[in-house]
């Protein structure tokens, strides 16, 4: 297959975390591919501590969780904790709990993280620390696909009809020969070994040693998630649904010890994995055997020791983590620019926000695998690892502090694990307490004379003695961090495309979403659009530009303008998803919703004409009233039009609306100074934006069907409550002229 650039070892890493994103953020080891009510249940929101499940709170992490909320100011450990005795403190706290702090099933996604790492820690210092370069990245990458293996990428199209599959010809196109070739035979010998075990017959050897060690890897780290369940107890505090997915694929809810077949069959898959000949015994076999395979052989010897595998300190997580020779011996901040950084930045992001979820479908790992992903499709040659790195890393102290999932790590944590300057740039990419400064970050970063570059803003080779601080206003973004901040907006626009019945409360309606795009991320976003812009225009106007002392290269430049065209495009279908959500708000139908869109769209209508046409013609109160009325809008103030606490005697609030709208017209002009305006780029645009629209009216027409039958069900339920007392009162009725009275 022909390539713009080469197929690097960093690509294929990039692209397989693509491909794990869209092929296995669903799966779970212990329930399968999970439905969406599921997942839904997952995503981020607020809920009283009092709602919480009372059999949490008889776990290691409900012990931890109510130390934090209730016993905050004093150095209480947990296990003194009694739950029962607590009840009325926990009923009238009022404490709003992020449900990113509770434990739940990892994905898929992480057993693959952990994978990789183990054998680049073989590939480091296995044969007893000489290392064993014959554990190749291919390998490696091979290794992490094998969970992919054959089914749909969800990432590949936007319709479910036309999502790819990833099977041979899908691997040997986008990986290249040498991963092709070592998937399928991974994929092979890994099949022969199930069955040889399951079955009780004699384990072929494998064909390599380093496939071997690749077997002993996935086996290790499927166990380490379902151990990590079982010592979190996930099973025994879900709900009817939950319990009624994992008993429609075997799993015994009422047990007392409801995971210990699974850990029983996955301990016993790696004891036999880690006997096949040729698996590394130093950098594999001795870490692994004497954390977690001691760990939870304790457990199903004496149930009561499940705790031991989980918390902060759990034998069966952080243990494992950090006795990982990547984690144990390699220093990020002497080979910062490396493919070995981001694997250690992988694993440290997985074990840090492993109980996120997003406010969409993705889980958080899935988020920053996607963010490399068309970080990869978009920069091309100007890809490097650092990149790669800031995106795994750029999520970890803003989500992985205490107060929402209680992980409670921070930018002194990053320094001392990947030294100052990454350090640096991740507090870059952390939301400060300050609302404003992102923005006015952006805003100083527009006013710069010349792009930063992290390697001279940071001087890439210091660890030490550098002050790190989350999103200093006073400090503008070096180039680096503008990537990763409108790629990651990239990926959260394209997250409530994909996924927008799956957010709840506000972030289902007009309002919020629409305040975000213009006046939360837009107040970031556009500034830096702009500055890349003033680059760009001057690179093309200056005959001198390339030698200026801050000059940005001509690589890095075909990336910036591939950056600014991607982040225009997903701003402009995520408008006119927001602009369907607005129509349906109002109750307008499918032609006044395209008139809403064109005019919306039109730069031809002038700001009165747009008033009058569209705010006081098609989206009239009334409808809006109406549409409340009949419940297919919580309160007014859901709508962008209204302020968020608005009542219906507010009056309107249309200045996010309008600005938004001016912002759009605005991404048209900067396409025509840009001149990616052409008559294709426009028609494929179009092309996505009825796809998105397509999209969302199957979703509506879903969510409408699914009310009507929970309605007729209700309805037939009822009838039949009615119906079963008029025969009682007649069977009463039969008895009392029976006994004469």
């Amino acid at each position: 297959m022909a390539r713009a650039y080469p197929l690097t070892d960093l690509v294929k890493l990039v692209r397989a975390y693509g491909v794990l994103a869209g092929t296995s953020d669903m799966e779970r080891v212990i329930a399968g591919t999970l439905s969406r009510e599921w997942i839904a249940k997952e995503v981020e929101r607020l809920v009283p501590l009092s709602s919480l499940p009372r059999r949490l709170f008889d776990t290691q992490r409900g012990r931890d969780l109510l130390a934090a909320e209730l016993f905050a100011k004093q150095d209480i450990d947990p296990e003194t904790i009694k739950p029962e005795a607590l009840d009325a403190r926990i009923t009238g706290s009022g404490r709003m709990i992020n449900t990113n702090r509770l434990p739940k099933l990892e994905p898929i996604i992480h057993q693959a993280v952990l994978a990789a790492n183990m054998l680049l820690g073989v590939r480091l210092y296995g044969s007893h620390g000489r290392g064993t370069r014959s554990m190749s990245h291919d390998l490696i990458v091979a290794t992490m696909l094998q969970d992919s293996y054959g089914k749909l990428h969800r990432y590949s199209a936007f319709s479910s009809h036309d999502h790819e599959v990833v099977d041979d010809t899908y691997v040997f196109t986008w990986f290249g020969d040498s991963v092709g070739k070592l998937v399928v035979t991974v994929a092979e010998y890994l099949a022969a070994f199930n069955e040889a075990v399951e079955s009780r017959i004699p384990i072929p050897d494998p064909p390599s040693p380093e496939i071997g060690t690749a077997i002993a890897a996935i086996q290790a780290s499927r166990l380490r998630l379902v151990a990590r369940a079982a010592g979190d107890q996930v099973i025994s505090f879900m709900d009817r649904e939950q319990r009624q997915e994992l008993e429609a694929v075997g799993v015994d809810c009422d047990a007392d010890f409801p995971e210990r077949p699974l850990l029983e069959k996955h301990y016993e898959l790696t004891v036999k994995a880690f006997k096949l000949p040729g698996v590394d015994h130093y950098a594999l076999r001795e870490p692994l055997r004497n954390t977690l395979l001691m760990a939870v052989r304790d457990a199903l010897d004496d149930p009561a020791k499940r705790e031991r595998l989980s918390g902060r300190r759990g034998k069966a997580v952080h243990e494992v983590h950090i006795n990982l020779p990547v984690m144990e011996y390699f220093v990020v901040s002497e080979a910062p620019n490396s493919i070995e950084a981001v694997h250690v930045a992988s694993l440290e992001m997985m074990r840090s926000l492993e109980k996120g979820r997003r406010k969409s479908l993705s889980s958080m790992a899935a988020h920053a695998f996607r963010i490399s992903a068309i970080a990869e499709r978009v920069l091309g040659r100007a890809l490097e690892p650092l990149i790669v790195t800031l995106a795994m890393l750029h999520d970890v102290v803003e989500d992985g502090s205490m107060r929402v999932t209680g992980y409670g790590h921070s930018l002194r944590k990053i320094q001392f694990r990947f030294g100052g300057p990454i350090a640096a740039m991740v507090s870059e990419l952390t939301d400060s307490s300050v609302h404003s400064a992102g923005a006015n970050k952006a805003n100083l970063t527009l006013k710069q004379p010349h792009l930063l570059l992290p390697q001279a803003q940071y001087n890439v080779g210091r660890f030490t003695d550098m002050t790190v601080k989350a999103t200093e206003a006073e400090v503008p973004y070096t180039l680096a961090g503008i990537v990763i901040k409108l790629l990651d907006t990239v990926v959260s626009l394209e997250e409530g495309i994909r996924d927008p019945e799956l957010m709840s409360g506000h972030w289902r309606h007009s309002g919020a979403r629409i305040y975000w795009a213009e006046r939360d991320r837009g107040a970031i976003v556009s500034p830096l659009v702009e500055r890349l812009l003033i680059e760009l225009k001057a690179s093309q106007a200056d005959p001198k530009y390339s030698t200026r002392p801050h000059h940005v290269n001509a690589v890095r430049l075909r990336a910036g303008l591939a950056i600014v065209e991607t982040i225009l495009m997903y701003q402009d279908m995520y408008a006119t998803q927001n602009l369907a959500i607005l129509a349906n708000e109002f109750g307008l139908d499918s032609v006044e919703r395209e008139t809403l869109i064109s005019l919306f769209n039109d730069r031809n209508v002038n700001a009165e004409q747009f008033s009058e046409r569209v705010l006081q013609g098609l989206l009239n109160d009334q409808r809006l009233l109406d549409n409340i009325e009949a419940g297919e809008l919580p309160c007014i103030g859901f709508t962008t039009l209204y302020a968020k606490d608005a009542t219906l005697e507010s009056p309107r609030n249309e200045e996010t609306f309008i600005a938004y709208r001016n912002s759009a017209l605005r991404r048209q002009e900067i396409r025509r100074e840009l001149a990616i305006d052409t008559a294709e780029k426009l028609t494929a645009l179009t092309l996505r934006q009825e796809q998105v629209l397509r999209m969302f009216d199957r979703t509506l027409s879903c969510q409408r069907d699914k009310q009507k039958n929970l309605l007729d069900e209700n309805r037939s339920a009822s009838l039949a409550d009615t119906g079963s007392g008029h025969r009682e009162h007649g069977e009463d009725n039969q008895r009392l002229v029976a006994s004469g009275r």
